[in-house]
């Protein structure tokens, strides 16, 4: 028998180092036993993955399956209040009231079984707050859309969600084992040749694969803008937004003043071998719902009329790449307001090498201020003549008035643009 041990502690603040570093065994023998007794805690993004991948064990590579959890562990109370057990047809005994309110894992393989889910997710979760409840509701429905339309699992995806009443945290997760984001869109983006390269682009506004890029011509459909929403809402009340796929994972996330900060990570080691989200909203923080989604399809928009400026991606720290070599990271700190160099290293360096399709990071640590000339002279024929900026282009630990002169050129740019 081949057994797998679930790692310790799987909570939260630990999901970047665990998808960095944990392998899902895709090639085993059976019969295989998953063993929830070494883990001390699980939180739902971990219960979703583990229902996903014993699923595709079970139903995909034929395994034989059993699982080990004991109901007297606090991760195994909680497996068995998750509905993990249920879902995997073990006999599961009765479960250990907890302090959240669970939405038990379901199985979405069709678009027919979404309203019916969601609802029963609102039921569940009672949130009295209208607001609130439509933020949840709307960011479900996209994400588990976006599960069955794109994803080609077999049996599509296991979904959760939560609500904690004493921190207000909502969470909701979907994940299935299907091809990964970089497969169901390179029929419209075939330049598109890593995951890394494929979140970097899925998360801007008018993404989808249904349409070549600049395709898109009507805000009355909602194509290429569900997971741009999310993100949006995410980050404007101050939740977080995880999207991860095969070896490359995004995490998106607003501040006290819902400004966005983002950073991408590659995993060493393991990954996801289909496609996961994880989406995190705060009660006392989600403002009102209609404001928000006003002020995303404003940004959409927007992206109509200046899509350079919204197609920037602006990230916390250099992406972590892993074995990926073709990245030029250039140290902005290096030449700080040398106009001259600057517009040699652009010439020299970034143009040339984002027309080749390599990835550029801009990497603007230590460079607290930065005049309008100086990243007009870095970075004006960059956006009004670089090659897929979406997803070649990254812009590093800006601070923000360094990021608001990087807009402010960004608009000249696709301005003049115009207007040539």
């Amino acid at each position: 028998m081949h057994q797998i041990d679930v790692p310790e502690n799987l909570e939260d603040k630990g999901l970047l180092n665990f998808f960095s570093g944990w392998r899902w065994q895709t090639h085993l023998s059976p019969p295989v036993r998953i063993n929830f007794d070494t883990c001390n805690f699980i939180a739902p993004y971990a219960v979703t993955l583990f229902a996903g991948y014993a699923l595709w064990l079970r139903e995909v590579k034929g395994c034989h399956l059993s699982f080990q959890a004991s109901p007297h562990t606090t991760a195994g109370n909680y497996l068995n209040q998750s509905g993990f057990l249920e879902l995997m047809g073990e006999q599961a005994p009765a479960a250990t009231v907890g302090p959240a309110r669970t939405v038990k894992l379901a199985r979405i393989s069709s678009s027919s079984e979404i309203p019916g889910f969601a609802a029963s997710v609102m039921a569940i979760l009672r949130i009295e707050d209208e607001e609130l409840a439509g933020a949840v509701k709307y960011s479900l429905i996209e994400l588990l859309r976006n599960v069955v339309q794109h994803s080609a699992s077999v049996g599509g995806g296991v979904a959760m969600a939560q609500y904690f009443p004493r921190t207000g945290l909502v969470e909701v997760c979907v994940a299935d084992m299907g091809l990964g984001i970089k497969s169901t869109i390179n029929e419209a983006y075939p330049e598109i040749d890593t995951h890394l390269r494929a979140l970097k682009l899925v998360t801007l506004p008018h993404v989808s694969r249904t349409f070549k890029p600049g395709g898109y011509t009507s805000m009355s459909d909602n194509a290429g803008l569900g997971l741009f929403f999310i993100k949006q809402i995410a980050s404007l009340s101050g939740g977080s937004f995880f999207l991860g796929s095969k070896d490359a994972i995004v995490d998106i996330w607003g501040d006290k003043e819902g400004q966005q900060k983002k950073l991408y990570w590659n995993a060493k080691a393991g990954g996801w071998p289909g496609t996961f989200a994880y989406l995190q909203l705060r009660k006392d923080k989600i403002g009102e719902f209609d404001s928000l989604l006003s002020v995303c399809r404003r940004l959409a928009a927007e992206a109509q009329k200046y899509p350079a400026e919204l197609s920037l991606d602006f990230v916390e720290g250099i992406p972590e790449l892993g074995g990926l070599d073709e990245q030029v990271i250039v140290s902005v700190k290096l030449f700080e307001e040398d106009v001259e160099q600057a517009a040699k290293i652009r010439d020299e360096d970034l143009l040339p090498s984002m027309r080749e399709g390599t990835m550029v990071v801009l990497d603007f640590d230590g460079v607290k201020f930065a005049t309008q000339s100086f990243v007009h002279a870095l970075m004006y024929k960059v956006i009004r003549d670089g090659q897929n900026i979406g997803s070649t282009l990254s812009i590093a630990n800006c601070s923000r008035s360094t990021r608001e002169a990087v807009m402010a050129v960004a608009a000249y740019a696709k301005i003049g643009e115009r207007e040539s």
